[in-house]
């Protein structure tokens, strides 16, 4: 071989391993984008269900004392902190139930508000990476 040959082929090694470091960081960063960005958006779909559970569970109690008010200021303070965290880094699907849901008065009480907050769940589910279920089945989780 050749010592322009060797070059040449050291030349070309040193080129495809550079392309491949770079192609490699560049997925790397993408992936970690990714998954930070679902984490986000978990951890806010979580947020707003703990908070409207919070919420609920101090509108039913029968006496709303001192500490029953605590406790729905801070469901009502968790839920709209994490719908403005849904606004931002919610899925488009996710983003249009929960307007939906928010138009019907964010009540459970109808069957409207049942049915939109059921596809609103639903849609979280999805934009979770889950797989899809029926509709029929979330409404009998939630509500039976």
């Amino acid at each position: 071989m050749t010592l322009s040959q060797l070059l040449l082929q050291t030349a070309v090694t040193f080129f495809a391993a550079s392309i491949g470091a770079i192609f490699g960081a560049f997925l790397t960063r993408r992936t970690e984008k990714f998954k930070h960005l679902q984490e986000l958006r978990s951890a806010a779909y979580a947020d707003f269900l703990r908070g409207f559970a919070r919420i609920g569970r101090a509108q039913t109690d029968t006496e709303l004392d001192e500490r029953g008010k605590l406790e729905e200021l801070e469901g009502r303070v968790i839920v709209t902190d994490s719908r403005s965290r849904i606004a931002i880094y919610g899925g488009k699907d996710v983003v249009s139930a929960m307007s939906k849901f928010i138009a019907t008065g964010t009540q459970t009480l109808t069957p409207e508000g049942m049915k939109a907050f059921a596809e609103l769940c639903r849609s979280m589910r999805a934009d979770t990476g889950r797989e899809p279920v029926p509709i029929e089945d979330i409404t009998r989780l939630l509500y039976s």
